[in-house]
């Protein structure tokens, strides 16, 4: 047997991803009847599949850093030497920061290095793509920066949908926090 959220699987039911087990409505259901050690586990496992979202993440966005940046190279004539050049300012998070109390800090931030990525994109993050990208075609890199940004988007959304499980769970331990004082 197998232990999901408190239930219990059956070894002969089809395995399905932690993903959708946590974004399974019934993940939550009863949650304020759970045990403080069934609460916990959850919060654990919710944790570890955000990172793991997160980590894939931040992988799709710098290599669209980089192939972006090679696209430019590409049209303005620079040189192979001139994308290495800017690779740490590619790479660099020059972004503005979210004011603190809308940031999430990560608890995590690497998943567990027996992640096994399966969405059908998590090539986009292991090919050869970066290795090969001076010899790759104009098209091809185009096609590559569409398929990262859909598999940056659909990662985005899925991790904002576990952010929403993990704040009812972190509210439901607190308030047990606060109620046990």
């Amino acid at each position: 047997m197998i232990r999901a959220a408190g239930s219990l699987v059956g070894v002969s039911e089809p395995r399905r991803r932690r993903v959708d087990v946590i974004l399974d409505p019934a993940y939550l259901s009863g949650v304020a009847d759970r045990s403080l050690d069934d609460l916990r586990q959850m919060h654990g496992e919710c944790l570890e599949v955000e990172t793991e979202f997160s980590y894939v993440r931040r992988l799709a966005q710098a290599r669209i850093g980089i192939i972006t940046a090679e696209r430019d190279r590409r049209a303005a004539g620079g040189s192979v030497g001139d994308l290495l050049s800017a690779l740490p300012r590619i790479l660099a998070d020059d972004f503005p920061r979210p004011a603190p109390e809308h940031t999430r800090i990560p608890r995590l931030l690497a998943p567990a290095p027996n992640i096994q990525w399966r969405r059908g994109l998590e090539y986009l993050i292991n090919d050869a793509t970066l290795v090969n990208l001076p010899t790759i075609s104009d098209d091809e890199i185009r096609r590559t920066l569409a398929k990262l940004a859909e598999l940056e988007e659909d990662t985005s959304k899925r991790r904002r949908e576990i952010h929403a499980v993990i704040d009812v769970i972190e509210a439901e331990l607190a308030a047990r926090h606060v109620s046990h004082g």
